[in-house]
């Protein structure tokens, strides 16, 4: 498994702790799956947005290629947003302080993930649960630290995740084969990836802890995209 590097102009400098991995999915425009590319554009525009800041730590692709890292683990990524968990036994806020905000391409409200994500993302987090001693209860998904979020959805297999990070030793083997059967998709030739319609019209709301005069703005600014 590889990594590249991709800076994000969009985190803040340093970090509380790594006390967890959140895992979201960079959702859909219209019912169609926000493409990688745009996703990437979206957390590295080639001009700088003043509303709408958004990042993660790390992007993983429906198809085999790279993870894409966009932020330095010990620096501070927008991926969580308003958010809270009970971390050592603390209710702390602003997760983004204290987490590592890891993106699955797709939308888990309607597609399942591929097997190459699963193999990506066990392979990755299995890294930073050893090096940050992160234990497997605090590796969450958006939906949970902020309720009002749907990722990664309720195609995320979190059996299979789970399961693999507590029994996998090497990483990325043994993990089950996918089945496809409920969400109507075939995957045609047997390699766990799954085609799907994608756009590059990306919108992905701000992952920053925002003020209530920058959300007023977020709001104006999303009604006048459209």
């Amino acid at each position: 498994m590889q990594i590249e590097w991709i800076e994000s102009q969009f985190f803040d400098p340093g970090k509380i702790a790594n006390k967890m991995i959140i895992i979201h999915h960079t959702g859909s425009t219209n019912g169609q799956v926000n493409s990688f590319e745009g996703t990437l554009s979206w957390f590295k525009p080639a001009v700088w947005r003043s509303t709408n800041q958004a990042s993660a730590h790390y992007v993983i692709a429906r198809e085999e290629r790279p993870i894409v890292q966009m932020v330095r683990d010990e620096d501070t990524a927008w991926h969580a947003g308003k958010s809270s968990w009970e971390i050592d036994g603390v209710l702390r806020e602003t997760i983004n302080r204290w987490s590592i905000g890891i993106e699955l391409q797709g939308d888990g409200a309607l597609v399942q993930y591929t097997s190459f994500q699963y193999e990506a993302l066990i392979w990755l987090v299995k890294q930073k649960m050893q090096r940050f001693h992160i234990p497997i209860d605090l590796i969450r998904g958006h939906q949970e630290i902020s309720p009002h979020k749907p990722d990664p959805g309720r195609y995320f297999d979190w059996d299979r995740f789970r399961s693999a990070l507590s029994s996998v030793t090497v990483p990325g083997s043994g993990i089950p084969s996918d089945d496809f059967s409920d969400g109507g998709l075939v995957d045609e030739d047997g390699d766990g990836i799954i085609y799907v319609d994608e756009t590059d019209d990306v919108y992905i709301p701000s992952g920053r802890d925002r003020n209530f005069l920058e959300r007023l703005f977020d709001f104006f600014a999303s009604i006048f995209k459209k």
